[in-house]
């Protein structure tokens, strides 16, 4: 069984690693967006404010019940803001750890090892663990542990790994309260495993009511809960009919890539039930961003699903093995096949091209900044600038601000742009440097008012 445990050890050192030379690569050819910025920013500032500039620098808290994130402070000492990326990549690969107690729990050590390697090809994993970092990095991990918990009935760490979901977002209230009624749910005649269920329901709900009631009120009873902006569909949403034919697609083309990879064996398990809640939170939203496969949103489905998958082929073997083997082998390939031709990871974007020198050039001209400078930039560069809790986004009358002419973004080019060709000519910036299309700006009017922009 040792033996067993170290390919285990060794497939998940290979899959941390992979995420790893991909988050860097993304890292250095400035492909990162505006949440990596926020996040070193709120992490960084642990002690001292705990929040972001882009968040209007309110506490963290108000914006997202994350405390847990708070653990990522070492990484981003050590590393900077690719730290958390590094932090990220570890935390989605540790789900193969759980999935393993699970499968082992079914199967004979060598096909519960060949359903932890497909596990691992799952592309909705590798979009989790190469995305930017978030608070649900933690969520597939502490998912899948969740239903290993409860699968083999410790209930003492179930509750503990349920405590520490609570502690990443809000929706988790919503989420780990809805699943554990589906596990009392369906307990049937087990006392055991029903109370267990309810206990982690009322956890959640007792979580919830702290957050709304005293948390928020204790940091700041003023700051709006605006999360609930994502399920108001007449927010300037047309309600024609190919609007609600292309939501509808849409949503279908969602669900498929998240259980065709798994082969749809999630739908014939227990803990396939799991995946409603989330299903629900994701698919009822307004906004687009929510059905993107690779947007952090898809990591509430991702330790459910595995999780369903493994129990899903331990039933199907126990019926049909042949079809169980066939069921296997074509979701190995279909993983595959996604993770070429349709990849959530977006490869064709973010990894477009390999690191040069013009990438090492803007890193260098960031890190000549002076220190804590009040600085502005676009996502993308704003985005290694965490570091400093004074930096801002887009241009809005800080003392310095650094674009690259190479970068586009639709800000840059229906806004800033025109602002700072109008400031150049006014006289109230002047250009301290430009190198290879990277330049730097400087305010010469110290009486401009800087103009605070929040997202």
């Amino acid at each position: 069984m040792a033996r067993w445990n170290a390919l285990v050890a060794l497939l998940f050192a290979a899959l941390t690693s992979a995420l790893c030379v991909i988050v860097h690569w993304r890292y250095a050819i400035f492909r990162n967006d505006v949440d990596l910025g926020i996040f070193t920013q709120v992490i960084a500032g642990l002690g001292h404010g705990f929040s972001s500039t882009a968040e209007g620098n309110v506490n963290h808290l108000l914006v997202h019940w994350s405390p847990i994130i708070a653990i990522g402070w070492p990484f981003v000492r050590i590393w900077g803001p690719i730290g958390l990326e590094y932090a990220q990549a570890v935390l989605v690969a540790a789900v193969l750890f759980p999935i393993w107690g699970l499968a082992r729990a079914r199967f004979r050590p060598p096909a519960a090892f060949f359903l932890v390697v497909i596990a691992a090809l799952y592309p909705i994993l590798w979009a989790n663990g190469v995305g930017d970092f978030h608070e649900m990095a933690f969520v597939p991990l502490f998912s899948a542990t969740l239903v290993y918990a409860l699968d083999r009935r410790r209930w003492a760490f179930a509750a503990v790994t349920a405590l520490l979901a609570l502690c990443t977002k809000e929706d988790q209230f919503v989420l780990v309260a809805a699943n554990g009624f589906l596990f009392a749910a369906t307990a049937r005649a087990d006392v055991a495993a029903r109370r267990a269920g309810l206990g982690i329901a009322a956890l959640a709900i007792a979580m919830s009511l702290a957050y709304f009631g005293i948390v928020r009120a204790a940091i700041n009873p003023h700051v709006p809960y605006g999360s609930l902006q994502f399920y108001n569909w007449n927010a300037g949403q047309s309600a024609g009919p190919d609007f609600f034919r292309n939501a509808l697609l849409a949503r279908a083309g969602y669900v498929l890539i998240v259980l065709a990879p798994l082969g749809f064996l999630p739908c014939i398990s227990r803990y396939g039930l799991f995946l409603i809640p989330p299903f629900v939170e994701i698919l009822a939203a307004r906004q687009p961003v929510t059905l993107a496969p690779g947007a952090h949103y898809s990591a509430l489905l991702t330790g459910y699903a595995l999780a369903g998958f493994v129990d899903g082929a331990a039933r199907l073997s126990a019926r049909k093995p042949l079809l169980a083997r066939g069921v296997l082998a074509a979701a190995a390939v279909v993983s595959v096949w996604v993770s070429i031709f349709a990849s959530p990871m977006e490869y064709w974007y973010y990894l477009f091209r390999r690191p040069t020198a013009r990438d090492a050039l803007l890193e260098t001209t960031l890190r000549q900044l002076p220190p804590q400078a009040d600085v502005g930039a676009e996502d993308e560069i704003f985005a290694h600038l965490g570091l400093d809790r004074n930096a801002t986004l887009d241009f809005a009358g800080q003392q310095w601000f650094v674009y690259d002419r190479t970068h586009y973004s639709q800000r840059w080019r229906n806004v800033d742009s025109a602002a700072v060709r109008r400031a150049l000519a006014r006289g109230t910036y002047t250009v301290t440097s430009d190198r290879d299309g990277i330049v730097v700006l400087k305010r010469t009017d110290n009486g401009s008012p800087k103009i605070s922009r929040v997202r």
